[in-house]
């Protein structure tokens, strides 16, 4: 049955005692985005709902508001916690953690500081004491504090569509208990208690070189630090940006590494020692669920044999190299991986023939649903390995980047052979190379025959621009440039493949 709460002056009423879907609970800022639209196109105000006025009338005596949370139907939570969090009811907002009777709590992102120090202080009060005799001894069944930006990588089953503002109920695991306004007297000792999981996203950074730990993050990881069990730190992604490494690894020694999913890491000291670059990559290695590692901006110097730590990775799906170090040391750092990548984004290395032979040989090439070689000098690949490696990839590859890689009209000809036989390719780009229309037209109309290529970006031509380098190019002639794009579209239409998406790199973000 999909029968959820009803504000005064709806039809229909709560029955605690029934079934109730969580799911496609309509909280109180849907309904009055919903239902007023039509008011707010008239008076330009967006009128408060009955339920609204009744719940600011009780935070108003915050004891009374306590006190009711122990008779308060399990769907009018929602409206009493909107109005205690948007009021600053720092007291109810800890007696509404204590008797949540829902599994996830949404508090929004910590980098956007959706809600206030004294807020989170009450929040994680109300998840580390035990409700005193004059609290609601409402038992909470508060499992996760969700302060994720979004909901992609939830471990639960499936969550809400709702927008968290400022916090959302995203499911309900369990069906309520026959009677959930019965009273428990008997509340467990806090070493007995089971541990509520925080839900995060980390987002650290330094400057020249220093870095302090502040704000929400470094409140939290107190708290967790000092609540001997009682709250467990889920980090999702953490996102490094200019921390040294010695800093970094304290910090890692701090988190739950097995939920970590995601790590962004823009690195531009020169100074590292190798032993901290050990230890990183030792902790990186642990992290058992690790499925996406961007690495940015490394010192030249840096190890590649650092990279067989990460042997134990086994969810590592997509792997991001931006720095101009891997020149020559692409199988050291990809060898070690025991399970295939399914991303490889190589953005400026300096890549040689021998690394591109050896990624065509390797496990991840009949795997790789995305490749990106921009930024690489790949002018001499072809003929040769880079034909080869396309060939090896077009069973799977879906995106492919050939961006800035010095590739002259005779090579990406060169190319085409492999390029048709990748027949699940969705997006090609190969702008910033230098190419004449007629080689632009040469390229879609082999590829036309790719049904599922929806999207070419593709280099503004040679007789539309002077090309100073091979990366860069003045004097662009606007006017030449449309009258070839309306050509390239008339093309498309005549080769029934209007679908395609088509766009130069002038219209590139």
């Amino acid at each position: 049955m999909r029968r959820a709460w009803s504000a005064p002056g709806h039809a229909g009423s709560y029955h605690p005692k029934e079934k109730m879907n969580y799911h496609n609970l309509h909280l109180p800022w849907q309904r009055r985005k919903h239902d007023t639209c039509r008011s707010v196109e008239m008076s330009g105000q967006d009128p408060l709902s009955l339920l609204d006025l009744a719940a600011q009338s009780l935070l108003n005596d915050e004891d009374s508001a306590v006190r009711a949370l122990e008779k308060l139907p399990v769907g009018l939570f929602p409206a009493l916690s909107t109005a205690a969090f948007d009021g600053g009811h720092t007291k109810t907002v800890t007696a509404m953690v204590q008797a949540w009777p829902f599994p996830c709590l949404h508090l929004g992102s910590l980098r956007d500081q959706s809600i206030t120090q004294d807020l989170l202080e009450a929040v994680l009060d109300g998840l580390e004491l035990v409700p005193t005799s004059a609290a609601c001894p409402r038992k909470s069944k508060l499992k996760v504090l969700d302060f994720t930006h979004d909901f992609e990588h939830s471990n639960w089953e499936e969550c809400s569509e709702t927008t968290p503002a400022p916090f959302v109920i995203t499911h309900m695991l369990e069906e309520p208990e026959a009677d959930p306004l019965a009273p428990s007297s008997k509340e467990q000792p806090p070493h007995h208690r089971e541990p509520v999981e925080i839900h995060t996203d980390l987002f650290l950074g330094g400057l020249f070189g220093f870095f302090h730990l502040s704000g929400f993050p470094s409140y939290i990881l107190q708290r967790v630090e000092k609540s001997h069990g009682c709250l467990r730190l889920r980090c999702r992604t953490l996102v490094i940006n200019q921390v040294p490494l010695r800093s970094l690894v304290e910090i890692l020694g701090m988190l739950e590494l097995e939920t970590i999913r995601e790590v962004r890491l823009h690195h531009r000291s020169r100074f590292c020692f190798r032993s901290d670059l050990i230890q990183f990559f030792t902790h990186v290695g642990q992290m058992s669920n690790l499925g996406h590692l961007i690495m940015n901006d490394i010192p030249w110097d840096f190890p590649a044999d650092c990279f067989s730590l990460l042997s134990p990775l086994g969810h590592l799906q997509k792997l991001h190299l931006i720095f101009g170090c891997l020149s020559g040391q692409l199988q050291k750092m990809l060898s070690g991986l025991q399970k295939p990548l399914e991303t490889l984004v190589i953005n400026g290395c300096r890549l040689t023939e021998n690394d591109i032979t050896y990624l065509s040989q390797s496990i991840h090439a009949t795997h790789l649903k995305e490749l990106v070689l921009c930024g690489n000098n790949l002018s001499q690949m072809v003929p040769g390995p880079l034909e080869v490696l396309l060939g090896e990839v077009s069973g799977t590859l879906q995106h492919l980047n050939l961006r800035s890689c010095r590739l002259k009209e005779a090579q990406l000809r060169a190319l085409l052979p492999a390029l048709c036989c990748c027949s699940h390719l969705r997006s090609l780009v190969f702008y910033d190379n230098v190419i004449s229309t007629s080689g632009i037209m040469n390229v879609l109309q082999h590829l036309a025959a790719l049904k599922e290529l929806k999207r070419v970006q593709y280099p503004v031509p040679a007789e539309c621009v002077v090309y100073l380098d091979e990366y860069r190019w003045g004097n662009l002639n606007r006017v030449e440039l449309a009258r070839v794009h309306a050509k390239l579209q008339e093309m498309l239409q005549a080769l029934q493949r209007a679908d395609m998406e088509l766009t130069n790199s002038t219209s590139v973000a």
